[in-house]
């Protein structure tokens, strides 16, 4: 299966209310399992895709060295029973490889805008934390292989800080300057 390459970013009004609702309450009931069996310090909560835009999993890591390392933590799949109760709903939006290139894309931009929206519901209802304990958590919508799409991402789900700047300069395919 090829990888399916955006060439523009993911507009947040594309997001598909259902779809997103869906991947936010997928989202919620993996953090809370997490947080039940761990106390963290947990640093990023990234929601992660396929080239193909199939259905997200959730990858976690903690503060210290390794936090930008997702594949590699100890939280590199949470929760991932609740993710795949969205396998049908993302069955039914079609495969991307058969859809025309047009559509293809503009349907790869709607789940990536869906994952977005997921995370800031759930960011405005303070499940990532309030105040100091949010500026200490980074918010990310990827695709694996990253692209520079997921630093673009970034800096619309998360709030301009030492974190964000931090994994701009580490961590970020594409960099671009935090606005």
């Amino acid at each position: 299966m090829t990888r399916h390459t955006s060439t523009s970013d993911a507009d947040p009004m594309l997001a598909d209310p259902v779809l997103a609702g869906a991947i936010a309450e997928a989202t919620r009931r993996a953090v809370e399992e997490l947080r039940a069996l761990s106390p963290g310090p947990f640093c990023v909560f990234a929601l992660i895709t396929s080239g193909e835009a199939l259905r997200p999993y959730l990858g976690v890591t903690l503060h210290g060295p390794g936090r930008w390392d997702l594949p590699d933590s100890p939280f590199a799949i949470v929760g991932d029973e609740h993710f795949s109760e969205l396998e049908p709903l993302f069955d039914a939006r079609g495969d991307l490889h058969t859809l025309p290139p047009q559509d293809a894309e503009r349907e790869f931009q709607v789940r990536l805008a869906s994952m977005e929206e997921a995370l800031r519901v759930l960011d405005g209802q303070g499940l990532f934390g309030v105040r100091q304990a949010r500026d200490e958590v980074l918010l990310l919508v990827s695709t694996m292989p990253p692209d520079e799409s997921d630093a673009r991402l970034a800096t619309r789900l998360n709030p301009p800080g030492p974190l964000l700047s931090a994994w701009l300069e580490e961590a970020a395919e594409g960099h671009i300057a935090p606005s």
